[in-house]
């Protein structure tokens, strides 16, 4: 039996010349489908041939897989048991047939031939090696699975036309509309808050300046709620065209946080002026009008009011603060139950002696009777606080504002403070008119309470006219608080080293106790035998007989050491990252401006400033999840700060950003000794809960005096200069240069 021409009779050099630009393998299969011929291309020859074997087998024999879509061996031994011709068979060479033992593709083509009498003779076939496209297909499937698992929203916008040119599946659907839709528009008609004109300058700004671009938007989602996007945006040129890659991130916690921070140093303030009211109060209209200015101010109160009855049993607004809406003041509450309005908040508070919350006033059943009320005068939310007197209620302490969910936990508890205070002082007005009402009390008891009767008080104290503590008598806590106050007795204030004068100096105190005047709410300090520390605030007047001698002084200490700690830890939250623990950007700015002014004055307060990026801190964000991502912060933090000097800061600006300020250093060698030392104590593995995060440091450095005499230029260098260790290769320290073939060259 004749078959078609052999291989050799199409040996020509135009035929060769042709596989040579097509296939980089050829070989002829007989009728049985085994390799008879093998030839490879000219610019493989010598080379290793991972299908050399193949000679005298068959594809399925050396263990070749179909890895094709839609393709596998059955289908294909079909259509050659039909003699059909085939294309691009994608097979995954077996591992052992592979010289460096990575696995290889080959796409193969095959044309059936026939013998003359029109049987099979076998096949032609043709293969090439398509290991890199596959590899680059499997990383581009991956990158862009990555891409649709984000929770940030990623997006490419094209700035010739301004419109989408890709997003990922956050982005779309964040948006509310399909992907297609929103590959229609750009981002100027999506979620941006920005106008075409303002998104192309920064774009432009991007393209020829380089860097990175930080805004934040406010938006309102499909709830109603708002939410706060913060964008990173890059320009990269692919193609020959400009592509803006942008990220954007939901940052609506992380302004929550620092809003209610904000929001409760505001009502600690109002906390504090409300204290101050009761004391300068003359009064009780004084004390109600004192306190509802103090609540207010400062506050996210719309409106503060204070309801009392009245004689025909009702309770009426006797004090305002804030804005009263259209008819508020001519408001009556019932205080018999039964009557209609008598059940809302004020009602309630007054009649259960218990604080009443509405976080959503005009949908609340218990306020139905006002709803009209609230309706038209905007109110949201409100609060209602009983205020005391000898346990009984004697007023309602309202608050109104003009948002949902403004009372929570937090607040309450401090309002429910303020409201407290109030009603101690209403006690203590009801002692002075029951003090004024027992004339016939003793002088000596009448001169010892005169004072308390202005004063919140947690204990009374008399001196003698040598300043020595006489008494000292109120209800205390602890036996070894009990011991401490009984030894007081018989000495002066400052003869304990436990009790340390915060607010004042001892000296300045005994001045003015020679002096004989009136001292207020001077802070003292008080570690007790088992290292417990209270904060304690006394306030005193010197005391005269009838003929004006001076007899000594009387007074009270109040326990401060709840509000004390309070304020500190509302100082730290507004100047520390909460996840780190390290100094904010608040802080920091304020660090950076004080050793700038300090360094100008004093040229040996030199420092140096770096800027840190984490490399590839994304990739383990997005492989392993924002936990993960936050747990590494907390590390990435602990290894900045352990290679630096006790007076040398580190702070996080935000997101995978940190700076340190290397204090009174200018000479280079100092400075690359600290960044080494700052790059090495990241050497060592990092493991989060089993998962290996492969991260680096690229820090940019700028030198005060010698980069620049200002905060602002500073950090604009520094971070220049990140940047440019990042071209660099990452993992390494740059100083700023004018000049970006300079860096190297700094000594």
């Amino acid at each position: 039996m004749k078959t078609t021409a052999s291989l050799t009779s199409f040996n020509t050099i135009d035929l060769w010349s042709l596989l040579d630009l097509y296939a980089d393998y050829y070989w002829q299969e007989s009728s049985n489908f085994v390799c008879v011929e093998m030839h490879c291309n000219k610019r493989l020859e010598g080379k290793h041939n991972p299908l050399q074997s193949l000679v005298g087998s068959t594809l399925w024999d050396i263990g070749c897989l179909v890895t094709g879509r839609s393709q596998n061996w059955r289908q294909h031994l079909t259509d050659r048991q039909l003699n059909k011709d085939f294309k691009e068979l994608i097979c995954k060479l077996p591992q052992h047939l592979c010289k460096d033992g990575k696995p290889r593709f080959v796409s193969i083509n095959g044309k059936a031939r026939f013998a003359d009498d029109g049987s099979l003779a076998g096949y032609h076939c043709f293969a090439r090696d398509i290991t890199e496209q596959v590899e680059t297909e499997v990383s581009l499937r991956r990158f862009r699975a990555a891409m649709d698992m984000s929770g940030d929203m990623i997006y490419l916008v094209d700035r010739k036309t301004m419109k989408f040119v890709d997003v990922n599946d956050t982005a779309w659907k964040k948006a509310t509309k399909s992907k297609a839709e929103l590959l229609a528009i750009g981002p100027h008609e999506g979620f941006m808050n920005e106008s075409l004109e303002d998104l192309e300058k920064r774009y432009d700004h991007l393209i020829i300046d380089g860097g990175t671009s930080r805004t934040e938007n406010e938006i309102v989602d499909n709830n109603g709620n708002t939410v706060y996007l913060e964008t990173y945006s890059r320009a990269t040129c692919i193609d020959g065209n400009w592509i803006i890659i942008g990220v954007t991130r939901n940052v609506t916690k992380r302004r929550t946080t620092e809003r209610t921070a904000q929001k409760l140093h505001r009502m600690y303030s109002s906390l504090s002026e409300t204290n101050d009211a009761s004391l300068r109060a003359v009064s009780v209209e004084s004390l109600y009008h004192n306190v509802c200015d103090a609540a207010v101010k400062g506050s996210k109160f719309a409106l503060a009011t204070i309801f009392a009855p009245n004689d025909a049993q009702q309770l009426e607004a006797v004090a305002f603060a804030g804005e009263p809406g259209p008819g508020l003041k001519q408001v009556k509450v019932p205080i018999n139950r039964n009557e209609p309005g008598a059940n809302g908040l004020v009602g309630s508070a007054f009649s259960s002696g218990q604080a009443q919350i509405s976080n959503d006033f005009l949908h609340d059943e218990r306020t139905s009777h006002w709803h009209s009320k609230g309706a038209e005068n905007n109110v949201i939310s409100a609060a209602a606080f009983p205020l005391l007197c000898k346990n009984e209620s004697v007023a309602v302490l309202l608050f109104y504002a003009y948002d949902k969910n403004v009372f929570d936990d937090e607040l309450v508890k401090l309002l429910q403070s303020m409201a407290d205070n109030v009603s101690f002082a209403l006690e203590n007005f009801s002692n002075e008119r029951q003090r004024k009402a027992a004339e016939t009390v003793l002088k000596a008891s009448e001169e010892r309470f005169r004072s308390l009767t202005h004063l919140s008080t947690d204990f009374f104290w008399e001196m003698d006219t040598n300043f020595r503590i006489k008494t000292y008598e109120g209800q205390v806590q602890d036996e070894v608080n009990l011991k401490a106050i009984k030894d007081v007795v018989g000495y002066h204030f400052w003869d304990f080293d436990e009790l340390v004068c915060i607010s004042t100096t001892w000296t300045e105190f005994k001045s003015t106790l020679q002096n004989h005047e009136l001292f207020r709410d001077v802070e003292l300090s008080f570690t007790n035998s088992k290292n417990k520390t209270y904060y304690l605030s006394i306030s005193g007047e010197a005391i005269y007989d009838d003929n004006g001698n001076f007899r000594g002084y009387l007074g009270i200490t109040r326990d401060v050491t709840e509000r004390h700690r309070n304020s500190m830890h509302i100082q730290y939250l507004a100047n520390h990252d909460t996840l780190t623990g390290l100094p904010n950007r608040g802080k920091f700015n304020e660090l950076l401006s004080n050793n700038t002014r300090f360094a100008l004055r004093y040229p040996e307060r030199a420092f140096a400033l770096f800027f840190i990026d984490v490399d590839r801190f994304k990739n383990v964000n997005d492989t392993f999840g924002h936990y993960i991502g936050d747990e590494l912060l907390k590390e990435i933090a602990l290894r900045l700060k352990n290679p630096l000097r006790g007076t040398d800061v580190v702070a996080r600006l935000g997101g995978d950003e940190f700076v340190i300020i290397v204090n009174q250093v200018k000479a280079y060698k100092t400075i690359r000794c600290v960044a080494d030392n700052v790059l090495h104590s990241f050497d060592k593995e990092i493991l989060i809960e089993g998962n290996k995060c492969d991260i680096s440091v690229s820090i940019g450095i700028s030198v005060f005096g010698v980069d620049a005499n200002n905060e602002d230029t500073l950090l604009q260098h520094a971070d220049t200069a990140m940047y440019r260790a990042k071209e660099k290769g990452k993992n390494n320290y740059q100083f700023f240069a004018p000049d970006p073939d300079s860096s190297a060259q700094v000594s």
